[in-house]
């Protein structure tokens, strides 16, 4: 396996415009670590000043649901026999995985669990702001669990120490107005329109809307002073009149509004009627998801149990070009990119879009390459492991009472081919990298249905 520093690389979590991030384990320590691997010749194309910037205000930060900075700087990168100069950043591994990973599989948290966490979630928003420190980028991808069911906020790429701002930066589907506008704006503030689209998505199980723009067929609502409407609308999806409470409705309107000084504080959060609802305990919490847990595991065994679907592939994609190599590589390169090292399976990183399969690694990888190429012309296979990044976009698709064009921005995603250690057998891990994690896990299952006819996929650990 790859080494980086101090560090032995075990599974790439992701991939950006700064390179990429893995699981890694300290070499003497063995302490586990989430590791951002920036490389020479993404040097060229980052501000490194920002990158420092990201690390010193993740020195200045110690919370408990916030992941704290471990080590960073300059460190050698070792693979195949190669060095090179990388410059890593060590951080705090959540080993829980992502909240919404699990929401998306296991389903919509009521409004009491959705409560607990975002209790968690606002004692660390208060003490970033506290110091002076705005997110910028609050988003799904971005709230990982602990072990111990405890929500971590993470990735400070973007933060700022200014009162005000106007550089547009995060994710389009979770800026704030005032930043789509390219107005000067309080990251301050615009945090806070986050943390609604945060907690709407705990209990609903979806997105809010797509953008928060005066377009948009449901915040347009909020925009135009019709919260009734725009809640009307998300009713009518779930078939449940009472599926949000009044509170609920009203707190996430208040974090919703479409003036930045209309939105509601901290300190008027922290005295809302919904807030001081009932809070389960951290047992209450530990019991909920273990039952969640059980239940996935029990319909990944039952789907071990069926028939495959036998999803049908083109092989003439397989023929005159190797899906071993990656697009643009020449026959001279073949050779050497064939030779991939297998990243290890860790059990306790927890991922829930994952199987297994007894198959080897090379009709695993033969398998995924196909499904890859047969459902987009965007991807990229991984030089050095067994792994593949992806960009699908979903057709577009029309209301049918108004007949709106809505679009959803592309789903970029990872898809890791993993040995288990000890065991004869492989686990396909897959992350999203971008876009609706919910579409994302519409996708997640239909590449399990496709292993499921053309590799002895197991679908359960």
């Amino acid at each position: 396996m790859p080494t980086c520093g101090n560090y032995k690389l075990r599974k790439k979590l992701g991939e950006g415009g700064f390179g990429a991030v893995y699981l890694a384990k300290h070499i003497d320590t063995k302490k586990k670590v989430a590791l951002k691997i920036i490389k020479p010749e993404m040097m060229e194309h980052v501000n490194m000043d920002d990158i420092e910037k990201e690390v010193e205000i993740l020195k200045q930060i110690d919370h408990p649901y916030i992941t704290k900075l471990v080590e960073a700087g300059h460190c050698e990168l070792s693979s195949r026999g190669r060095t090179n100069e990388v410059y890593c950043i060590a951080l705090e591994v959540a080993s829980g995985g992502e909240l919404f990973d699990f929401i998306s599989m296991t389903g919509a948290f009521s409004e009491d669990v959705a409560r607990y966490f975002f209790h968690q979630f606002l004692d660390a928003l208060e003490y970033m702001h506290e110091k002076g420190i705005s997110h910028r980028d609050l988003k799904t991808e971005n709230i990982l669990l602990d072990k111990d069911f405890n929500l971590k906020i993470a990735d400070f790429g973007y933060a700022s120490e200014k009162g005000s701002n106007q550089t547009q930066v995060g994710t389009p589907d979770y800026m704030a107005p005032e930043i789509l506008q390219g107005e000067k704006y309080s990251g301050q503030i615009a945090d806070i329109f986050g943390a609604g689209l945060i907690l709407f998505m705990m209990h609903a199980q979806s997105k809010a809307f797509l953008k928060a723009e005066q377009s948009d067929p449901y915040y347009k609502n909020i925009a135009s002073n019709r919260p009734d409407k725009f809640w009307k609308e998300h009713i009518k999806s779930k078939g449940d009149e009472t599926y949000f409470s009044e509170e609920f409705k009203d707190l996430v309107t208040g974090l919703f509004a479409y003036n930045p000084f209309h939105r509601l504080t901290i300190a008027e959060v922290r005295s809302h009627p919904w807030f001081n609802g009932t809070v389960p305990t951290s047992e209450d919490i530990a019991d909920e998801f273990n039952r969640r847990k059980e239940n996935l595991d029990e319909e990944l065994r039952r789907q071990r149990d069926e028939d495959p679907t036998q999803a049908e592939f083109d092989t003439s994609l397989l023929e005159g070009n190797s899906v071993h190599r990656g697009i643009g590589d020449s026959d001279e390169e073949s050779k050497e990119v064939c030779e991939r090292e297998e990243q290890e399976y860790d059990e306790d990183f927890e991922n829930y879009h994952k199987f297994f399969s007894t198959s080897s690694v090379e009709d695993l990888w033969t398998n995924l390459c196909a499904y890859v190429t047969g459902i987009t012309g965007e991807y990229k296979f991984s030089a050095d492991e067994y792994s593949i990044s992806a960009k699908v976009v979903k057709e577009e698709e029309e209301k049918e009472e108004k007949k709106e064009s809505v679009k959803e921005e592309p789903i970029e995603f990872l898809v890791n081919i993993l040995k288990v250690p000890e065991q004869e057998k492989h686990c396909i891990d897959a992350t999203v990298i971008k876009g609706n994690k919910f579409n994302f896990t519409d996708q997640f299952r239909d590449l399990k249905k496709f292993f499921g006819g053309h590799a002895n996929a197991t679908l359960a650990d």
